[in-house]
């Protein structure tokens, strides 16, 4: 019930913690009351949420995004994602739903949340609750038992205030679930065709006049990157640890200090097949998608490759790897999924898992048991860190000096002078994909550099590999190239765009032929193009659809006799499609079955107490008394 919220409404402090409970965002540690409004993060009715924990919150979204995308996430779409305002969208809702709870009268008792923990695998012995195994699991993760049980107090509350908003939303009649069911069976006949830019490209007159006239409407586009020129210091850590001598006895000492740190806990290796929808989703869609997610589960339970099922079907990121997720350990994925991966056997599929993404259904490949990275395999990183700390402070020095000395003397010039052994590097120009060999690559690096004028000295920079002083000697802006120099891209871009245009007048000219009563294959047959029929589901996916793309499924269901076009032809990708209704087929109320319609009445119930707590969210949000600290 209420699954999506679920999601939001319980804390991950803890399971990333002790590998308990496994979820994106916290709700914990807040609501203490022991720092003033101005140095809060957030607060909401006067329950403070502190920057600690804002922090916490936030590294655990990061840590999932960077997982989802592969270990790292480019600034651009960090910018687009909004982590910021996620992360306290969450903290508020969660202190809402526990300040709602409060209200209503609900509450935690000693004895539920000792019931809650004892019921925890994670410190049971035999399938027994092991005090000892309890209190040990605590203080090996700096936790008391008073902390964690309070913290597992607010998560219970939590818990409570959405199931008691949901149970407001109780009653599902007979005409909402055939409404349902007629929605998902419907079927439409249609005629489409698809018309391709690329078709066109042969037909594009390649004149001199007009690449000149497209170069200079676009020649922003064209624009090179920026260039700068660098003289630079560079203090490696690397330089000095090459007569550094470390014994056996520090690098044992290093690794058992450290051994939390080659603590590889149990992972496992699955795949999956999403298919997309999030709160703010129709109830249709809802519907839809689940209706898809058990077609697909039917096909992998039937025998079929899930490799290629996921291929076929998968709507996320993962879809073009066949829903390869890797190897990924408890707490890195949302609860739902995290709950469902944990709790299966090696080869297993899942049911349908709901989370905040849609619609999930998992295979589990492999399940890799928790272990130790041995001495031996980490023995030569840990000789380099030793090393480089060893050397930190001998590098800090010399740079340092290296640094005073440039301002003392007036000038980077002034300072070469005066100290002619200093070694000053220079570069020719170079931008951001093409760096100098022995220019250091770390990312603040790159930014300072970039970010400098003309004749600007850098501040002393540290980086993971030393420290560094730039000076940029010249910045050669971007300009715009002579067009012989770009011709080949620009002659390709006229093309490309010309052809789009000439497909677009095509669909145009179709569309008019259409409307004006020629038949459809006969329209197609005129102006070069291939007719096709289909039948569709709301759902339908796959060569039942004989081509049409599933993004315009919504639409033709929008068509009817009366109506049988749409208003242009529709985009998907690069190409044009043009489609006309044909007939509509409603299912027989008679062919509902006591279980589909038992599952509908579940999928209905679960749409309402969705939306119920969303809007009482909404409304408690739009009353509350909400400070968000400027720094965030």
């Amino acid at each position: 019930m209420l699954q999506i919220f679920r999601d939001k409404a319980q804390s991950t402090f803890i399971q990333a913690i002790v590998l308990v409970i496994a979820l994106v965002f916290i709700f914990w540690g807040v609501g203490t009351n022991m720092m003033s409004n101005r140095e809060a993060a957030i607060v909401v009715n006067d329950e403070e949420i502190s920057f600690q924990d804002y922090q916490k919150v936030y590294d655990q979204l990061l840590s999932n995004y960077r997982q989802q995308f592969g270990g790292s996430v480019p600034e651009e779409l960090l910018q687009n994602l909004g982590l910021s305002q996620q992360v306290k969208n969450q903290l508020i809702q969660g202190s809402l739903l526990r300040q709602g709870a409060t209200a209503m009268g609900l509450m935690a008792s000693a004895d539920e949340v000792q019931r809650r923990i004892q019921g925890m695998v994670q410190f049971q012995e035999n399938n027994f609750f092991n005090i000892e195994k309890y209190k040990s699991t605590l203080k090996n993760n700096r936790l008391t038992p008073h902390t964690f049980e309070a913290n597992m107090r607010y998560d219970m509350l939590s818990g409570k205030a959405v199931a008691s908003i949901g149970g407001f939303a109780a009653i599902v009649s007979d005409t909402e679930i055939l409404d349902r069911f007629q929605q998902d069976k419907e079927s439409i006949s249609i005629l489409f065709t698809k018309i391709s830019p690329s078709d066109f490209q042969a037909k594009v007159n390649v004149e001199e006049e007009k690449i000149l006239a497209w170069f200079d409407q676009n020649k922003e586009a064209y624009k090179t990157a920026p260039r700068i020129k660098l003289k630079f210091l560079s203090f490696s850590y690397d330089n000095e640890t090459e007569n550094l001598t470390v014994s056996d006895e520090q690098i044992e000492s290093r690794y058992q200090e450290n051994l939390d740190r080659y603590q590889i806990p149990e992972k496992r290796h699955a795949r999956h097949i999403l298919l997309k929808a999030d709160e703010n989703s129709s109830a249709e869609t809802l519907t839809t998608q689940l209706a898809k997610a058990e077609e697909v589960r039917a096909k992998a339970i039937a025998g079929e490759d899930f490799t290629e099922l996921a291929r076929t079907f998968s709507e996320g990121p993962t879809k073009d790897t066949g829903g390869d997720l890797g190897n990924f350990s408890k707490g890195q994925m949302v609860k739902p999924f995290d709950d469902a991966v944990f709790s299966m056997q090696e080869g297993e599929i899942s049911e349908v898992v709901k989370t905040r993404f849609g619609y999930h259904v998992i295979l589990l490949e492999k399940i890799l048991p928790a272990t130790t990275q041995p001495l031996a395999e980490v023995r030569e990183a840990l000789l380099k860190e030793i090393k480089s700390s060893l050397a930190r402070p001998a590098v800090f020095q010399k740079a340092n000096a290296a640094y005073e000395g440039i301002i003392a003397a007036g000038s980077l010039q002034e300072y070469a002078r005066l100290n002619p052994d200093a070694i000053i590097l220079e570069t020719d120009y170079f931008s951001r994909s093409a760096l100098p060999e022995k220019l250091d690559k770390s990312p603040i690096i790159q930014d300072t550099a970039f970010s400098l004028k003309s004749g600007e000295l850098s501040s002393l920079l540290e980086s993971p590999d030393g420290y560094s002083i730039l000076y940029a000697e010249a910045i050669e802006e971007p300009t715009i190239p002579e067009l012989e120099s770009v011709r080949t891209k620009v002659t390709e871009d006229y093309i490309t765009e010309q052809a789009k245009s000439l497909a677009i007048e095509k669909g145009k000219e179709l569309l008019a032929a259409l409307k004006s009563g020629t038949s459809f294959s006969e329209a197609g047959k005129t102006h070069g193009l291939e007719t096709k029929e289909a039948t569709l589901l709301r759902n339908s996916t796959g060569p039942e659809t004989n081509g049409f793309p599933s993004a315009l499924l919504q639409k033709t269901f929008s068509l009817s006799s009366d109506s049988p076009l749409p208003d242009e032809a529709a985009t998907v990708g690069t190409d044009l499609f043009l489609y006309q209704f044909k007939g509509r087929t409603l299912p027989d109320p008679a062919t509902l079955t006591a279980e589909e319609k038992e599952r509908y009445r579940t999928e209905i119930l679960s749409t309402k107490q969705d939306r119920l707590l969303i809007a009482w969210l909404r409304h408690q949000e739009k009353n509350a008394s909400i400070y968000s600290n400027k720094n965030l």
